[in-house]
């Protein structure tokens, strides 16, 4: 019996083995040949009618390759068939920061035709189209003969037309998304939603931004639902809320947004609050009236959004009030802006313990701001931006450990600001303008902000004050307005570490004569040259270059008559080029109004700016002839050498000496350079891209010291 056994473990072992061994060489081959070519055929055909700019389908080719490697699909790892088509654009389209990153999301757009071939997928159960471009190409009636497809996402992709109702031939699906949430091109309509009822398994529906208004049925048909648990229907126009219904039957239904939808004189829906299930709600800007019946069924809300309604004389205590009677309140954000409340902020919002962002701007909010909001620790942004507030800012603000947005303007906040401030680590937004604040500003208020990034303090009475006149801060800030605060008597030289700065010039400098040298190169700073920089009549070296200001150079910069370097280039100046500044300031070694749109002619008057050695006039609108006494540039014809290296000019400030660096981007064959360690010894004379007209003046051959010459 034992060699029995034995025999017949043996024949066992071998059979396990030769069957593992099968399957390994199944799976080898499977891995081989796992396309189907019918199915490559048919999405080849289908990338055929795609306008592929940015080449992203570039893997799909071949007729032999194994389309499941393909970019953007997916197959099943057995039978082989694609069941995923997953080709969305670029969605933050408008959101880009520059335009080379604009026309790049837009090349990532698919655009063309989509064709029938993909009929062919009989096994597809993702499509995802979003976030491309098909110009209003009504969405494939087709599309409803894909009856395998559980997710159908065509959203953003700038489709026209209406919707075809064979769509509602997809009966498996779960998640539906046809919306246009930024696309103001795309206009899609539907006229009846009956179509959508045949859909019992659907969970997520997006119709935002489809035009809804004709559709008369869409409460009942959304009540038809059962599996609903997301519904985005913002901005569709829809026709009515029926606000006197008392339930629906949506009992999964976890985020509902009907915002943007203007329901005429409109009360708040009875419906909306039966459902318990809800952890979003928006109803932002409906214009709907009157109180929500009671906030306490929805225990679970984590988000609610109700800004741009009617709860005119209602308190904050009164709207929450049912609310907070919740054991545990999940609430994360509450949004209440331009709603017209009318009341003071209550105490009891400390009990919203996990509260991340509260907005309760543009209302009639008066009183003071409770000391209780310190204990809202989780609190990422608070917007009191509008209202009435007064009293002081309190301390307890600095319990507020996550804040990362502050805003507190325009309201009626007096006292001074506590330092407390400076130990939010996280701030990133503080907004302070357009109150009564009062007393000194230190580097106390501003020690821990590493991450700030925009600082609004005008319209108060403030002093801005360093402990220490050389303190140069750990932030960079983007944007800075503190226009009406006190800067004196010596300048804050931390405001010249801010490399990337957005704002007005303010008109305030007559209060640093001493200044020496000012450079906001580089930053996004509008409006037009305050004339009060006239003032700084010790100023060496001014460079504004790469901005965004615009109007005339104003005449009291005539009055700078220690001037050696003056750079606005790359900004939006506009008229002629002053004669002023071939009259008085007359050490001028550096003249660059590159890239502005200055006209007239070039006139005689520079001509008595003899040290000149870098003269750059290129890319302006100006017109007529090169004036012959360019001769006179005595540096530049090496009559005079250069006494005085610009490149490194040492001031003392009366705290210590400052080494400060100047530098100069200029354009040289073509290509732009920054000059500084040599920057005494480049000249240059550009003045092309310009109208000049008439002979090359025999007088430049004089100019044997240039190294450019355009």
């Amino acid at each position: 019996m034992s060699a029995v056994f034995k025999f017949s473990y043996i024949s066992s072992l071998y059979l396990t083995f030769c069957l593992l061994l099968v399957l390994a060489l199944s799976a080898k081959n499977y891995d081989a040949t796992l396309c189907h070519d019918d199915e490559r055929q048919a999405l080849l055909q289908f990338k055929s009618g795609l306008v592929d700019e940015a080449d992203r389908l570039a893997s799909w080719v071949g007729e032999t390759s194994d389309c499941c490697k393909w970019a953007g699909l997916t197959c099943d790892n057995i039978t082989g068939h694609v069941h995923k088509i997953h080709l969305p654009g670029k969605c933050d389209f408008e959101f880009c920061n520059t335009i080379k990153e604009c026309e790049e999301a837009k090349r990532q757009r698919l655009r063309g035709d989509i064709s029938q071939s993909i009929l062919y997928l009989k096994q597809l159960e993702h499509l995802d189209l979003s976030c491309n471009e098909f110009g209003g190409l009504q969405i494939p009636r087709f599309m409803g003969s894909l009856g395998n497809l559980r997710y159908l996402n065509l959203s953003q992709s700038s489709f026209g037309g209406t919707i075809p109702p064979q769509l509602g031939n997809l009966t498996e699906l779960e998640v539906l998304c046809l919306g246009s949430f930024y696309d103001a091109f795309e206009s899609t309509s539907i006229i009846n939603m009956q179509w959508l009822s045949s859909m019992r398994s659907l969970r997520h529906l997006d119709m935002s931004g489809v035009n809804l208004t004709e559709a008369s049925d869409w409460f009942q048909v959304i009540n038809t639902l059962p599996s609903l648990a997301q519904l985005h229907l913002s901005r569709s126009g829809l026709p009515d809320i029926h606000p006197n219904v008392a339930s629906l039957n949506l009992t999964f239904l976890s985020s509902l947004d009907l915002s943007g939808n203007y329901f005429f004189n409109s009360f708040m829906p009875r419906w909306i609050f039966s459902i318990t299930s809800l952890v979003s709600l928006d109803l932002s800007g409906c214009n709907l009236r009157g109180p929500p019946k009671s906030l306490g069924n929805l225990c679970n809300l984590r988000h609610i959004d109700m800004g741009g309604n009617s709860f005119q004389n209602i308190s904050l205590t009164s709207l929450l009030r049912s609310f907070l009677d919740c054991k545990s309140p999940s609430l994360e954000s509450l949004h209440l802006e331009s709603s017209q409340l009318s009341c003071s902020l209550p105490n009891q919002l400390e009990q919203l313990v996990n509260l991340v962002h509260l907005d309760l701007g543009k209302n009639g909010i008066s009183g003071p701001i409770p000391e209780s909001i310190g204990n809202l620790s989780f609190l990422r942004s608070l917007n009191l931006y509008g209202n009435l507030i007064s009293g002081p800012i309190p301390y307890s603000v600095g319990g507020l450990s996550s804040l990362e947005s502050l805003a507190l303007s325009p309201n009626h906040l007096t006292g001074t600001l506590p330092e407390i401030l400076g130990q939010l680590s996280k701030l990133k937004y503080l907004d302070l303008s357009h109150n009564l604040l009062t007393g000194v500003v230190t580097d106390v208020h501003f020690s821990k902000l590493i991450g700030l990034k925009k600082l609004y303090g005008s319209g108060n009475n403030l002093t801005l004050r360093p402990h220490h006149a050389n303190w140069v801060p750990s932030f960079q800030l983007e944007s800075l307005d503190i226009s009406s605060w006190d800067l004196g008597p010596q300048f804050p030289l931390w405001l010249l570490t801010q490399r990337d700065l957005s704002s007005a010039i303010p008109e305030c400098w007559e209060k640093w004569q001493s200044l020496m040298f000012l450079n906001l190169e580089n930053n996004n700073l509008s409006g037009v040259i305050p004339t009060t920089m006239g003032y700084l009549s010790s100023l060496v070296s001014l460079n504004m270059c790469k901005n965004k200001l615009s109007g005339r150079l104003p005449a009291s910069l005539m009055w700078l008559n220690e001037l050696q370097i003056l750079e606005f280039a790359s900004n939006e100046l506009v008229g002629s080029i002053p004669t002023w500044i071939g009259t008085e300031l007359l050490d001028l070694r550096i003249l660059n109004l590159r890239s502005n749109s200055f006209d007239g002619t070039i006139s005689h008057e520079l001509c008595y700016l003899t040290a000149i050695q870098i003269l750059d006039f290129a890319h302006n609108n100006l017109s007529g002839n090169i004036p012959r006494c360019f001769n006179n540039f005595t540096v530049l014809s090496k009559k005079e050498t250069t006494e005085i290296n610009p490149d490194s000019v040492f001031f003392g400030f009366g705290y210590g000496i400052t080494e400060i660096k100047n530098s100069a981007s200029l354009v040289m064959k073509g290509q732009e350079y920054t000059y500084s360690t040599i920057l005494g010894l480049v000249m240059v004379l550009d003045l092309s891209g310009n109208k000049l007209s008439g002979n090359i003046p025999v007088e430049l051959m004089a100019l044997q010291a240039l190294q450019s010459l355009k």
